[in-house]
């Protein structure tokens, strides 16, 4: 049930409460429209009603995307028509500013809706009930809230960028300090590596010689020095491998640099539950970072994308990760895509599973990890 609500009522997390102070100022010509004694206010609950719905749903990026805001206008030119509410153009106006789609098909949506919005003009000055069209109460108004219309996308797209540059760079100052901490404890691998191991090295070089030294019968001394030859070379292979985990480039260095170089060819990393990442087996993080290594690469290299998305998600032991772009997509896998086998192999390694799937608005890869150990809540 909740599962439902979240997918078919209630709006995308990412907006915030953007879209639901927008959806509260449907309550004034709802409330105006009342008592609804005629069928031209009947008619125009039921378009609040469906406007409703289609704007909902025009909240999330799907092939049927079109089909949703073009309802929007039709039902916007009726209710224009019958009762003048053209302030309604301003709903899917901040919808196509704010969402994660190409420029390319931000464009296309742009001229369609300024389409819409010449149509709803000409509908308003062939109608006489000009209750709700404040278009019509001066000339100054007009061309303000005109203006204020054919603004509207621009705007909403202005500050959809400025959101997102925001978090990108909160992102990427948050990896910058993880990587700070990580360059203090490169900095007691190093110490115990040269310090502690060293020592150890030299105890058991010691304990060499002793055990040569003195062979006379003296099975107790020889007893405790191929203890004390044993235990130092486990502690100092114990040593070797907590360095060598310290030194290892972990999934933050990969996500600075993939944020670095995508920010250079004007492409937009967003992650989403990053942190849950980090507390993931050595082994599942460097996993994830060779393939996104491959498939950030792909982006770059192919899709003509201006956005990448990074979800990471936990249900029980498995990890999952989404990686997702606004770019061209593709029909099929082309003969010879070296980089998609070696993703697939790479997660088959660890008995992960490897989904792709690609469309004419974008590439979407998933990936389902085994979490071989208990990760911290």
């Amino acid at each position: 049930m909740i599962d439902f609500i979240r997918k078919y009522i209630l709006f995308p997390s990412r907006f915030g409460f953007q879209p639901y102070l927008w959806l509260m100022w449907l309550i004034i010509p709802i409330v105006q429209l009342f008592p609804y004694q005629n069928l031209k206010q009947q008619l125009a609950l039921l378009g609040l009603i469906v406007f409703a719905w289609f704007y909902r749903n025009s909240w999330t990026v799907t092939p049927f995307i079109n089909v949703w805001l073009v309802g929007q206008y039709i039902i916007i030119l009726f209710l224009i028509y019958f009762q003048g509410m053209s302030f309604l153009f301003l709903f899917p106006a901040w919808v196509i500013g704010s969402l994660p789609i190409s420029k390319a098909k931000f464009h296309q949506l742009l001229i369609i809706y300024y389409l819409a919005v010449i149509l709803g003009i000409v509908t308003s000055m062939q109608t006489t009930n000009l209750r709700y069209d404040y278009l019509n109460t001066n000339i100054t108004f007009q061309l303000v809230f005109l203006f204020f219309i054919l603004l509207s996308p621009l705007g909403g797209r202005s500050v959809h960028n400025s959101y997102l540059r925001s978090n990108i760079l909160k992102k990427q100052n948050q990896r910058y300090e993880m990587l700070i901490r990580r360059g203090e404890r490169n900095r007691i691998a190093r110490d115990l590596h040269d310090n502690l191991g060293q020592s150890f090295a030299t105890i058991t070089l010691k304990a060499d010689l002793a055990q040569k030294l003195l062979e006379r019968d003296l099975t107790s001394v020889k007893q405790q020095l191929t203890e004390i030859q044993t235990a130092s070379r486990q502690n100092l292979t114990l040593v070797r491998e907590i360095v060598s985990d310290l030194r290892q480039v972990t999934l933050t260095e990969t996500l600075v640099s993939l944020t670095d170089k995508l920010s250079d060819l004007k492409i937009s990393l967003i992650t989403k539950n990053e942190q849950l990442a980090q507390k993931w087996p050595v082994v599942i993080q460097e996993t994830i970072a060779a393939v996104l290594q491959e498939a950030i690469t792909n982006v770059m290299q192919y899709s003509r994308a201006d956005e990448v998305h990074i979800v990471f998600s936990q249900i029980s032991q498995q990890a999952l990760v989404t990686i997702s772009d606004n770019g061209h997509g593709f029909k099929k896998i082309r003969a010879g895509a070296h980089g998609i086998v070696g993703m697939k192999e790479r997660v088959h390694q660890i008995q992960g599973d490897f989904v792709i799937r690609s469309n004419r608005h974008g590439t979407e890869i998933q990936l389902i990890l085994p979490l071989e150990e208990q990760t911290d809540d």
